[in-house]
């Protein structure tokens, strides 16, 4: 591993214990067990720190909500397995003081959001019902909400299996073709010219 990935990795923490405002540059130095002038010939400021955590966060949570969705199992254990990658990202990872202003501080630098890699991964799973997007971000966002609310670790994600079973067993009642094959995703509607 590079220096460079060591900084990355130090300061994934950091961003994460500190939030983006009160995170220094002499924070990141200690944690990295670098200098402040060693840390800037690797990053020029803050902001490219950060830029670099963002980029691990969203490579890493993608990579996993592709092996949820690609795994073994019912449709539902599929969506379940994507969505938990971000419920166990936001009550593991980042302190919950922290989480907004680190997606607003995101955001406003124009970095790309790691849930547009999930709700990629999601609309797969659910190809074969109307307005799969528009599904897939609404499950993203209750689990935003499931993973804000009280309780513990357990209960959250009780709570998301709940959310996803109610969700995929309407869905299977609901008319129009379904995918009778519980172990293959849904394959995409044919493509209008």
């Amino acid at each position: 591993m590079s220096k460079r990935d060591d900084i990355v990795t130090a300061a994934v923490d950091v961003f994460s214990r500190y939030g983006f405002r009160q995170t220094s540059m002499e924070l990141l130095a200690r944690a990295a067990g670098v200098s402040r002038p060693a840390l800037y010939l690797h990053f020029a400021n803050k902001q490219d720190v950060f830029a670099a955590v963002a980029a691990r966060v969203t490579d890493l949570m993608t990579a996993a909500a592709h092996r949820a969705r690609d795994a073994e199992g019912t449709p539902a254990d599929q969506v379940y397995g994507v969505l938990a990658v971000k419920l166990e990202t936001a009550i593991g990872v980042t302190e919950a003081r922290f989480r907004q202003e680190l997606v607003s501080e995101a955001a406003g630098m124009g970095l790309t959001p790691v849930e547009d890699g999930l709700v990629d991964a999601l609309v797969e799973l659910l190809a074969g019902i109307p307005e799969p997007r528009e599904t897939a971000a609404l499950l993203l966002a209750a689990t935003v909400g499931i993973g804000q609310s009280d309780g513990t670790p357990e209960v959250l994600r009780g709570r998301l299996r709940r959310l996803v079973d109610l969700v995929m067993s309407g869905l299977d009642s609901a008319p129009g073709p379904k995918n009778t094959d519980p172990n293959r995703r849904n394959t995409p509607p044919p493509q209008r010219s």
